[in-house]
């Protein structure tokens, strides 16, 4: 997957984070889906299902010479005191290193280049989320009606964050 392009263009990248074939960790990629086909990003926006490549998304985007200014990340969390298919902004602080086993956004070196890109790289992070639930669910490709109504809720603040730029 190679959207150099578009990291080196856009002043804004949404990128949806998550397995499409593990239920309800497909929830970024279906947040990308529904903002492409229900909203009108602004030119300088650009939105992409990076899937469970976002290591290497992120590596492009530490070592490209242009960066965008903002990179809002979607995908799911586990995080205590959070309703599952809740809709949140998570602290990149809450994503340390102790926390990585519970973030799915394919775990380190993700964790790390994030906190990376955001103080040497002088990029704003967003990372929305959407709770998973305390059990696992059985394994399936369709996502939970918790995560489908989430969908709508996170698809709506990522169109506001990139009009906000």
């Amino acid at each position: 997957m190679s959207i150099i392009r578009e990291i080196q263009t856009a002043r804004v990248l949404i990128l949806g984070c998550g397995n499409t074939l593990r239920g309800d960790d497909g929830f970024g990629p279906a947040v990308i889906e529904q903002l492409e086909s229900c909203y009108t990003l602004p030119g300088y926006a650009h939105a992409a299902d990076v899937g469970t490549s976002i290591g290497e998304v992120l590596f492009d985007i530490a070592l490209s010479e242009k960066r965008p200014a903002h990179v809002v990340l979607i995908d799911t969390i586990n995080k205590a005191g959070r309703d599952y298919g809740e809709v949140f902004e998570a602290d990149l602080n809450d994503l340390s290193e102790k926390n990585t086993a519970s973030y799915s956004l394919h775990q380190s070196p993700a964790t790390n280049l994030l906190q990376e890109i955001r103080q040497l790289c002088n990029v704003k992070i967003t990372v929305i989320a959407a709770q998973m639930p305390d059990i696992p669910e059985l394994p399936t490709m369709n996502l939970s009606e918790k995560m489908k109504e989430a969908v709508s809720v996170a698809a709506q603040k990522a169109y506001e964050l990139a009009l906000a730029q």
